[in-house]
């Protein structure tokens, strides 16, 4: 039976489950190209799955979710394999090597692993086909994913960017090692934000700074911000029940979040990423608590060692 068309024409509808629309942090334009979504689907161990060879990824074999020409992508509930009510999914850099793409092994954003909760298909399809129901709200099921620059990340030549990189020291023998997957939040010295981050697998991070809000008037030249830091407390350990998953996905230890669709996406720090990740993250200051002097229109380096 048609729904809506004459019943001498073949109708075919489907309904969307899922709509990700990646898009940059810092300039907030949606990131059409180098850009790839996958589905963490896979069988584990993973070393029963398959035999790997050296310098293979896991992401490279994770089934892709659908691109369209807009930069979006996309799931339905008729597809043969539907995502199911809880997806987890990773956003990667689609890195071109030649002719020849290698999903997450490029480094101009932080990868994001999201996961949240779909709508039932029935739901969708019976407010559809039903004229007096009002429509599924399109917002729950579509939704942007803001995106940060990682250390081979474009950044406009006259942003105030911070290059840092996070580092923890082992007291018993004096070894820097990398904080990761970090983030990184800069407020100025009367506490308003300047800036957010994401850092990556090696502790690195990229901070485009903003104006402050409420800044009334030319910015102080140098801005002086104060760091906070979230962190894993103690960096988890590889499953011992899959030990070759921390071998083949550089991802393993990334944490999962859980992000909420809202009516006004830009409001809502899941989807922004500017938040600290709960349960997960331990927010501390840096041990050197000093101001960092960041000259407008320059970059910035700097090592933030954190307890």
């Amino acid at each position: 039976m048609n729904l809506y068309t004459p019943r001498r024409y073949d109708e075919r509808i489907t309904h969307l489950s899922l709509g990700l629309e990646p898009r940059d942090a810092t300039t907030d334009q949606r990131l059409d190209r180098g850009v790839d979504v996958r589905i963490e689907r896979f069988p584990r161990p993973v070393a029963e799955w398959r035999r790997w060879a050296p310098g293979e990824s896991l992401t490279t074999f994770l089934p892709s979710l659908e691109r369209h020409r807009s930069g979006r992508f996309a799931a339905r509930y008729e597809d043969p394999r539907p995502l199911g009510p809880t997806p987890t999914l990773r956003v990667v850099d689609d890195e071109l090597v030649g002719s020849a793409r290698r999903a997450g092994h490029g480094r101009r954003f932080v990868p994001r692993r999201i996961t949240t909760t779909l709508a039932p298909g029935d739901a969708v399809r019976s407010a559809d086909a039903d004229p007096t129901v009002a429509p599924h709200p399109l917002w729950q099921r579509a939704f942007p994913l803001w995106m940060f620059p990682g250390a081979s990340g474009l950044v406009s030549p006259r942003a105030t960017v911070l290059r840092g990189r996070v580092v923890r020291v082992d007291p018993a023998d004096g070894r820097r090692a990398p904080v990761r997957w970090c983030r990184v939040r800069a407020v100025d010295t009367v506490g308003r934000d300047a800036g957010w981050a994401h850092g990556d697998d090696r502790g690195e991070f990229v901070l485009v700074a903003q104006t402050p809000v409420g800044e009334i008037g030319p910015t102080a030249d140098p801005l002086r911000v104060e760091l906070s830091i979230g962190a894993r407390p103690v960096p988890p350990a590889p499953d011992p029940a899959d030990p070759t998953l921390a071998e083949v996905d550089p991802l393993w230890d990334l944490p999962v979040e859980t992000v909420a669709p809202a009516p006004v996406a830009s409001s809502e720090p899941t989807l922004t990423g500017r938040a600290f990740l709960p349960l997960v993250h331990t927010v501390v200051a840096p041990v050197d608590p000093t101001p960092i002097a960041l000259a407008l229109g320059r970059q910035t380096t700097r090592e933030i060692q954190i307890p």
